[in-house]
C-alpha cells in the first residue's frame, strides 16, 4: 500500500464560519454540495479542503486496523474507491494532517 502526504498540518474550518474562509460564492457551493445536511449539522460540521476537494469530517470512518498496517497511524479514511482513498490524522490543536492511498 502506497500512503502519499506532505505532512502539513491544515486547519479544519466550520461550517459556521466557513465564508471567512473561502468567501461567500464558494461558501454557497460548498452548501449546496452537503446539502443532505440540516442547517445546525452543518454549523456544527467541520470541513478540510484537499486536493481541490472539500470533505466533511463526517465523511471519515474510523480507522481499524492491525497495529502493524500502514494505516494504524491515521485516525479515518474515506474511500474514493475498492483501491484508493484519502485519509485523516487528527492533531491536538484541532488541525489534521491528508493523505492519499493507493493499493
Amino acid at each position: 500500500m502506497d500512503i502519499k502526504t506532505n505532512n502539513q498540518p491544515r486547519e479544519t474550518m466550520s461550517g459556521l464560519t466557513l465564508s471567512l474562509y473561502v468567501g461567500d460564492k464558494r461558501a454557497a457551493e460548498i452548501r449546496q454540495q452537503f446539502d443532505y445536511l440540516t442547517d445546525t449539522e452543518f454549523e456544527d460540521e467541520s470541513f478540510i479542503s484537499y486536493k481541490g476537494h472539500v470533505y466533511a469530517l463526517s465523511d471519515f470512518m474510523r480507522v481499524n486496523v492491525e497495529p502493524d498496517s500502514p494505516m494504524a497511524a491515521w485516525h479515518g479514511v474515506a474511500a474514493d474507491s475498492y483501491f484508493s482513498g484519502v485519509l485523516v490524522k487528527l492533531l491536538d490543536d484541532g488541525d489534521v494532517i491528508m493523505a492519499t492511498y493507493f493499493s
